[in-house]
């Protein structure tokens, strides 16, 4: 089927997926599994996403891409803390690697129009709101994709020297911090990494590959400073502490 017919199967009658991945460690945490199955308010850091994306109005699937070795972690989750339906598969050995294998994993229903857009979400981001989520499956399916981010304030241009550039630090209104879940047309996205699979080329998310293989407008929405991921100890900490002053509801 070619994209422009997939493009107009899908905007007719499809569905919105959300794909988690969970392919990081523990490493830097200080523990000894992978982070996104570490605690946090009594059920897992990756959990906390998955339930989240799954009660967004609109998303109909949900994608669980882990490593082999955590597969039996994976399905503790779907079975203990979350009522949602959970397709659980394995990654690769890059994020991109996982994003081409979750996509692989949907074509079939790409094709057939069921699916019509993808969220793309990292598991080691717990925080993100209902309200973002929705937000941005929004935004991408009125321009063909979408980033969450936060204005990048308090950046200072640096010489060639290495040294600070005269001006000194200054506020860059043009720059944010993206975060996820990022959310493009489902049938773009996935010729896109297939594209790219094809070139060998390895983007930093999902917003990298689009613009360099789609013409579609990538647009941004105003992310969320509680949607922070967690790469050290002290970003659970600080989770626990977040969940706690906004009387979130845990397992």
């Amino acid at each position: 089927m070619t994209q422009t017919r997939r493009l107009r199967a899908s905007r007719r009658r499809g569905r919105a997926a959300g794909v988690v991945l969970a392919g990081g460690s523990g490493t830097r945490v200080g523990a000894g599994i992978n982070k996104a199955f570490l605690p946090l308010a009594g059920r897992s850091i990756a959990s906390w996403g998955i339930n989240t994306l799954g009660t967004v109005e609109g998303v109909g699937i949900l994608v669980f891409v882990v490593r082999p070795d955590d597969l039996e972690h994976a399905r503790f989750l779907a079975g203990r803390e979350t009522d949602l339906p959970l397709e659980i598969i394995t990654g690769g050995d890059t994020r991109q690697e996982s994003e081409l294998l979750a996509l692989r994993h949907l074509a079939d229903r790409i094709d057939a129009g069921v699916i019509d857009t993808v969220l793309i979400h990292d598991a080691a981001r717990p925080l993100v709101s209902h309200g973002l989520a929705a937000a941005v499956l929004h935004a991408a399916r009125e321009t063909g994709g979408a980033v969450p981010g936060i204005p990048a304030t308090e950046i200072a241009p640096v010489a060639e020297s290495g040294e600070l550039a005269a001006s000194g630090a200054r506020t860059l209104d043009t720059l944010v911090r993206v975060q996820t879940p990022q959310g493009f047309d489902a049938a773009t996205i996935l010729d896109a990494y297939e594209a790219a699979a094809r070139d060998g080329f390895v983007g930093t998310d999902t917003a990298s590959c689009a613009e360099e293989y789609t013409r579609i407008p990538v647009t941004w929405v105003r992310g969320e400073e509680t949607n922070f991921k967690i790469t050290y100890a002290q970003d659970l900490l600080l989770a626990q502490d977040v969940v706690t002053a906004l009387g979130l509801r845990t397992g």
